[in-house]
């Protein structure tokens, strides 16, 4: 949730230091559909600031320093004034102390709660500043790192429940966990591994049972890393109150179940979509976590080349065909194919999807899950689906022949069918429908283009530096050991667990279906001769990882790494 501020003063001093001007101002706030949504919120939404210029103008307008932590090295002693759980909690995080008072960085500076919980904690005076919610949440990670005080949650829980692991839990235990009580160890160590995660930009949360402990790894940049272990006589306790509240059965535990959490925190709205397989030591169970602001990126936001961002924008805007998006599990296909939907939702369309499981919840847009217990799989939703008048349709996968039977059918009758499908290239999502069953001439007619995507990740900003690759890894990609260019790479620091990187970049490539590219898939050309004739702008994925490349953004090892074939 972003601050709250008054609207008028904002967007007087956009215009005054010359970011926008009060026509465009007014055209953009004619074109918004939630009319409660701020200025500043919209503005960082369409792409026309960030979030930080944002935090930056809103302490103009509040009168407020503004100071950018990510550029900051920050007192660890004086920051360790508050416990990381009530920075996170909080979304603040102090950076000097004086003998009377601390200047602490707040993401919301208005929260008088937060100002008036550190100045009791502390005793001391309050000097507000502002920051941007993301480096908060930066300078929190590297002040407490990874392990803090979940090691001391997991002696005191464990402390409370000695002895081995039992088959069931008691009468009052199961009490305890249901009840959500916040004295609870296990509750409170839940809690600190979920905002933890939150906190590290997790993607995905593993709670791995052992024969003897369990593990608990957060996926970053698509990454695992180990963060702790948790003692084997937790193991039912931490996973019954984690089914609890995904509204799961604690009971059974020979089944995979699926389950949903949703919280709400200083740092935002966040959904873990909760999963549980039963292994040999017990229930393994992996959260991924959904930003719900992710639902709302646009297709400008992705990083995708100029040429294939101008021709799938042009894409989307037909008003029939399909358009497929393929790459491996964890790839952004589903962020690319929501931003699409963001791009072309509009009141005159009617945007229905049939999804496993609806990770974002779109305004506008009736969304659907399949249900196999209940008889609704992709085939038989989508088959009911184009009886409900949609003009766009998202199938949330195409994994059988029933369903890319479907799909074509409804890309040839009018409708814009979008999708995704496991297939290693752009080229291979044609050989893949084909060797589905779908005649190729369907395939030819309906299929409009073929996105195929990875994601790359990048250097870290604070330490990131020239770097002198091998000669031999240059040979590998073919690029020359004198280029006129720096390689850069990432030595290791706080601000990015001592990895080199940060965040995640998409690669792209793009074939597009003309008549050239129709008449060869009618003669089953081989994937090779599809990409050397269809591929969009700068050619394919690994071609889009080196421009990337040579901007200073990842490293060869990165490139390599994503893009090996």
């Amino acid at each position: 949730m972003s601050v709250t501020y008054h609207d008028h003063g904002f967007s007087e001093i956009l215009i005054a230091e010359g970011v926008i001007s009060q026509d465009r101002l007014a055209r953009l706030l004619g074109e918004r559909e939630n009319a409660t949504e701020s200025v500043g919120d919209m503005l960082v939404r369409v792409g026309f600031l960030s979030e930080q210029e944002r935090v930056r103008y809103t302490g103009k307008q509040l009168g407020m320093p503004y100071v950018a932590l990510s550029d900051l090295e920050i007192d660890g002693p004086v920051a360790r004034l508050v416990t990381s759980t009530m920075a996170i909690r909080l979304s603040a995080i102090p950076i000097e102390r004086s003998a009377t008072s601390i200047t602490v960085a707040f993401a919301n500076p208005l929260d008088i709660h937060a100002s008036d919980e550190i100045r009791a904690h502390t005793g001391l005076d309050i000097d507000p500043v502002i920051s941007s919610r993301e480096d908060i949440q930066g300078a929190i990670t590297r002040v407490f790192g990874t392990y803090d005080e979940l090691g001391a949650l997991v002696t005191e829980a464990t402390e409370t429940m000695p002895g081995v692991e039992s088959e069931e839990l008691s009468a009052s235990s199961l009490n305890e966990l249901s009840q959500g009580d916040s004295r609870s160890p296990v509750i409170r160590l839940v809690n600190e591994i979920l905002m933890r995660g939150i906190a590290s930009r997790t993607s995905d949360i593993h709670l791995n049972p052992e024969k003897d402990r369990v593990r608990v790894r957060y996926r970053v940049d698509g990454m695992l890393t180990e963060v702790i272990t948790i003692p084997k006589n937790l193991q039912l306790s931490v996973i019954s109150r984690l089914k609890i509240m995904g509204n799961m059965d604690i009971a059974e535990r020979r089944a995979p179940q699926d389950g949903r959490i949703s919280l709400t925190t200083q740092m935002g709205e966040y959904d873990f979509r909760v999963s549980t397989y039963p292994s040999v030591h017990g229930e393994n169970m992996v959260l991924r976590i959904l930003d719900k602001k992710a639902a709302r990126i646009g297709l400008e936001k992705l990083g995708m080349p100029f040429a294939i961002h101008t021709q799938m924008d042009e894409l989307i805007h037909r008003p029939y065909g399909m358009v497929l998006v393929c790459g491996p599990t964890g790839s952004g296909k589903t962020t690319t194919l929501y931003a699409c939907l963001n791009a072309i939702n509009e009141v005159h369309r009617n945007i229905m999807t049939i999804e496993d499981p609806v990770e974002y919840q779109l305004q506008g847009i009736i969304q659907g899950n399949v249900n196999p217990k209940a008889g609704v799989t992709f085939a038989s939703g989508l088959r009911t689906l184009v009886r409900q008048d949609p003009d766009i349709i998202l199938v949330g996968e195409i994994r059988d022949s029933e369903t890319a039977r479907i799909a074509i059918e409804a890309a040839l009758t009018g409708h814009l069918v979008m999708s995704t499908i496991h297939a290693n290239d752009s080229a291979g999502a044609i050989t893949r429908l084909i060797d589905m069953g779908v005649e190729p001439f369907l395939v030819a007619s309906a299929l409009m283009a073929s996105l195929s995507q990875r994601l790359i990740r990048v250097n870290c900003v604070r330490c990131g530096q020239p770097h002198v690759t091998p000669s031999e890894l240059l040979t590998t990609l073919d690029l020359p050991p004198d280029a006129p260019f720096t390689y850069q790479k990432g030595t290791g620091c706080e601000m990015c667990n001592q990895t080199g990187y940060r965040g995640r970049r998409g690669i792209y490539e793009l074939l597009s279906v003309d008549e050239k590219i129709q008449q060869m898939i009618l003669t089953k050309a081989p994937t090779q001769e599809l990409k050397a004739a269809g591929l969009c702008g700068r050619g394919s994925l690994r071609d889009d990882a080196i421009t990337k490349l040579r901007e200073g953004l990842s490293t060869p090892e990165e490139v390599l790494r994503i893009t090996m074939v």
